[in-house]
């Protein structure tokens, strides 16, 4: 109780301070956070407690119970966090250790894509088994491939690669595969997607037109997908 009126006593003395500088809507979004933070501190107890999630769901993401650490347990936080309202969800498999960065060796790959292939067949699942993917859009991408070649002769390991690579959207058209290299994956034959392109694609099925969405760097607007502007509209339903 006296938590609440701590906050209604801040919240009025923000909203007068506000009301004497009404051209700055900053400090409206600066109390706005206030509120959003209260309510995540009031909800995420319950959200990231997967205590009663049954055996058969912790299985369909090869999880297992009190694991609070694997990419399973992320892929299945998120589905928590989208029933709940959640807009945005980021998940991430690794970061600067045991990563995909395989230069020493490639074969390393095949863990790392048993590590996060049921999770992610387990959340698409789950997602479309309870009518969320029908407006939940799953991209699933990195920043660039591998090169078709190894790094030296007689080494296993690969390079960087930005010329062709994959990436994956789930809640679009399904069953359709966009684009095509040549048979070595060193080159794209057809329907090249820029990676700009795949941005404005998923900015058009949030319901942003990425012509006009700009962000302040540098005392300049920038825009997200540059100066390119393609929706890939093959893909979409």
């Amino acid at each position: 109780m006296l938590h609440d009126l701590e906050q209604e006593m801040l919240r009025g003395v923000n909203t007068r301070h506000a009301q004497t500088r009404s051209g700055d809507a900053n400090l409206q979004a600066r109390m706005n956070t206030f509120d959003i933070g209260r309510g995540m501190m009031r909800e995420a107890p319950e959200t990231l407690d997967l205590s009663r999630e049954p055996d058969a769901t912790l299985q369909l993401y090869s999880t297992s119970r009190g694991d609070q650490r694997s990419f399973a347990y992320q892929c299945l936080l998120a589905r928590r966090l989208i029933e709940r309202g959640v807009r945005v969800v980021e998940l991430s498999d690794t970061g600067a250790a045991d990563n995909w960065d395989a230069h020493g060796d490639m074969q390393q790959h095949r863990a790392k894509a048993t590590r996060v292939d049921r999770p992610l067949a387990g959340l698409l699942t789950d997602l479309k088994r309870t009518g969320l993917l029908d407006d939940t859009l799953v991209a699933i991408c990195t920043e660039f491939g591998r090169t078709p070649w190894t790094d030296a002769p007689d080494t296993r390991g690969r390079n960087h690669y930005t010329r062709a690579f994959t990436c994956l959207l789930a809640g679009v058209k399904p069953g359709v595969a966009h684009g095509e290299t040549d048979e070595h994956g060193i080159d794209i034959v057809q329907s090249p997607c820029h990676v700009h392109d795949y941005h404005a694609t998923i900015s058009h099925l949030m319901g942003i037109d990425h012509t006009r969405l700009t962000y302040r760097f540098a005392g300049r607007d920038f825009r997200l997908t540059d100066v390119h502007d393609n929706v890939i509209d093959a893909i979409l339903k």
